[in-house]
This record gives C-alpha cells, sequence and structure tokens, in this order.
C-alpha cells in the first residue's frame, strides 16, 4: 500500500496554500518550481530561513485501515523518493531484512541513493508492525 503524498510546489493544493499564506513559486534555473525561488518543496522541519506560514512544518494527516500483510512502514525525504519509487524501495527492504538489522537496511539504502545520484539530503526510518 502506499501513502504518499507530495509536499511540492508543483501540486495544485500546495500552490493555493503558498499563495493564501503570502508566498510565491515560481521556476527557477532548469525549470524547477521553487518557493520563494528558494525551496523545491512546500514543507519542511526545521527550515527557518523562510516565513513558518508559507514553509510549513504541519503535517497532512491521513488515516487509513492497516493492510493485515503490512510488515514494515517506510517514511523517507524526497532524497529518497526523488531516485527510487516505492516499489524499488519496498524490494530493496523485503531483500534484507532477514539477513541484516533495519540501521543497516537504512545505511544500504542511502548508498544505493548515492549511486542513482540522488543529491539531497536522505532521511528513512523503517518500523517494523507487531
Amino acid at each position: 500500500m502506499t501513502f504518499r503524498r507530495y509536499h511540492k510546489p508543483s501540486v495544485r493544493k500546495e500552490q493555493e496554500r503558498i499563495r493564501r499564506a503570502g508566498g510565491r513559486i515560481s521556476k527557477v534555473g532548469n525549470d524547477v518550481l521553487r518557493v520563494e525561488s528558494q525551496l523545491a518543496m512546500t514543507r519542511a522541519l526545521g527550515d527557518y530561513s523562510l516565513d513558518k506560514h508559507i514553509i510549513t512544518a504541519i503535517p497532512d494527516l491521513i488515516q487509513y485501515e492497516r493492510d493485515s500483510l503490512a510488515i514494515y512502514v517506510i517514511i523517507a525525504s524526497d532524497g529518497i523518493w526523488d531516485v527510487m519509487n516505492n516499489e524499488q524501495v519496498a524490494s530493496f527492504v523485503s531483500q534484507r531484512v532477514s539477513n541484516t538489522t533495519l540501521e543497516n537496511i537504512i545505511s544500504q539504502l542511502f548508498d544505493q541513493c548515492l549511486k542513482e545520484e540522488s543529491s539531497d539530503n536522505m532521511t528513512a526510518y523503517i518500523i517494523k508492525l507487531d
């Protein structure tokens, strides 16, 4: 199951939220949309360079019924998702989970993303469901 919402300036709902907060979205350089000509995302933790109403840390909260087959929840930043899709990350984790720790899998995932030429910072959590 995929529970993914993009918080990028290309998403219409995020564009509307940014504009209501008084922010601007524009193309910069290689046609990447950016908020206030700076960030290529619309929500962030710990980014104090922009108005907190424009770039907010408030998450989207979504409630789903748990799939009885789900074993893990994987939460990751765009440094991961920009170079690997949901299926690739799920396969990567499932191929390694019986042979190593979750911490090692995350480290290997970061290495793989660097090989895939990720140029963004990376954060990931793998949560084992009981």
